[in-house]
């Protein structure tokens, strides 16, 4: 069931992947081509409309005074006409007829005279298609023709060479957008993996969270439940008589408080809602505050336990915050040091840091494990008897707390057994 719904999910992402970089491949190459084509006929507009200026800055001659200027050029007509390299000119009448049959040509006269004069937009760049060819056009008033019956001009040029340039960018276009897309379809599958596994990552981890929330929310309760289903078949035992059960249920109870205080602090630390208060601590005063109660405890378990401070130094910390790494590491040391083994405290201050140092010789941690110990839930023992160990939330509240001093924590093996935390908090 589970590898269904990842296996839906990462299908989801593919396609997704797929279906954008489809998009953007299609988008891209209309503009592209779109560019390109605008910038294939842009130069026949220009030619087009510069042909119109030129006609319109020859001044007016009538057919009489060419005939009584011999000087003049004998293709006088075809100049005034303004047509330039590629371009013919067509003269039109008001009845839509072509009058420069002669001056065009039989094949161009048969091939143009099938066009219906548009003069809705005069001197504007338009496109037509006559026969298998396109043409591009310009229509404007004849107001100095030398042919009276002339009553519009029209320029207009062949654009097959710039359609097949155009076309031959299209298909070099779509063969490269097809094989960027099958690329981009092999890119979508690694993405596809590759933005699945955090999301993989942490459904394992709340997952593993849910189950061992329960589990640990579970054991205390059915205990209290038993417990207190022992006494409802006692309704004549006096208080006095049942004092283990109630104690052991108000024990659990406990356990249960903790435990949920420690669950809604970790909600906190992921949600940013949890500020520190600091203040200048003096740390080896500070220090010598919450370590004379372990250093009683270790003695009276037959237990060696040693101190090394620096000189005296202020910090600037959350004291209460700071005070709770250190009951959490050193009820660990505690916990998992036998009689006669070693639990040691060393304070001193490196550069603009405060390093703190907690060993004990105890039983320690496989090395495999040790990347994990901040882990919530984590436990090495795997019955998760708290006989044997806690819920599993200290060490990951330790590590959230020296974070939000900009801190370090780390977990190294101790020589020659045992385990050695360093803490590393910048002292401002």
């Amino acid at each position: 069931m589970k590898n269904t719904i990842q296996q839906k999910q990462q299908i989801r992402f593919f396609i997704y992947n797929v279906v954008t970089f489809a998009i953007i491949f299609l988008i891209f190459g209309l503009i592209i081509y779109q560019q390109v084509q605008n910038s294939l006929y842009s130069s026949v507009n220009s030619e087009l409309l510069k042909q119109k200026e030129r006609l319109d800055k020859v001044p007016p001659v009538s057919k009489e005074g060419i005939e009584n200027q011999p000087d003049l050029p004998k293709n006088m007509e075809q100049k005034r006409q303004g047509s330039g390299p590629g371009i013919l000119p067509i003269e039109w009448n008001k009845k839509g007829e072509i009058l420069n049959q002669d001056a065009i040509g039989e094949l161009n006269y048969a091939l143009f005279n099938q066009l219906t004069l548009d003069t809705t937009k005069l001197g504007t760049v338009k496109s037509v298609t006559v026969g298998d060819s396109s043409y591009r056009y310009i229509v404007f008033k004849a107001k100095n023709s030398i042919n009276q019956d002339a009553a519009y001009i029209q320029f207009i040029i062949s654009v097959k060479a710039e359609e097949q340039l155009a076309a031959s960018f299209g298909e070099i276009l779509i063969v490269c957008s097809i094989v960027f897309w099958i690329l981009s379809i092999l890119a979508s599958y690694v993405l596809a993996r590759k933005s699945m596994r955090p999301i993989l990552l942490s459904w394992q981890k709340q997952t593993e969270f849910v189950e061992n929330a329960s589990h640990e929310l579970r054991t205390p309760l059915t205990i209290i439940q038993n417990k207190l289903e022992g006494l409802l078949t006692k309704p004549n035992e006096r208080i006095v008589d049942e004092i283990e059960p109630i104690a052991l249920s108000l024990s659990e109870i406990r356990h249960l408080s903790k435990l949920t205080s420690d669950l809604l602090w970790l909600s906190r630390a992921d949600s940013n809602q949890t500020l520190l208060t600091k203040e200048p601590v003096l740390l080896n005063d500070f220090l010598a505050e919450c370590l004379a109660p372990y250093q009683e405890i270790a003695a009276s378990q037959g237990k060696y336990f040693w101190t090394k401070l620096a000189s005296p130094m202020i910090a600037e910390v959350d004291k209460t915050r700071i005070q709770q790494v250190l009951v959490i590491l050193l009820d660990n040391a505690l916990k998992y040091t036998k009689e006669k083994e070693t639990i040691g405290l060393g304070s001193f201050v490196e550069g603009n840091y405060w390093e703190l140092m907690i060993s004990d010789t105890g039983s320690g941690i496989a090395k495999e494990n040790q990347e994990r110990v901040f882990e919530r839930f984590f436990r090495e023992e795997k019955s998760r008897n708290r006989g044997t160990g806690g819920t599993g939330l200290g060490l990951p509240i330790a590590k959230w707390i020296v974070e939000l001093h900009q801190g370090k924590i780390e977990l190294v093996e101790n020589t020659p057994k045992g385990c050695l935390f360093k803490v590393r908090i910048p002292l401002t």
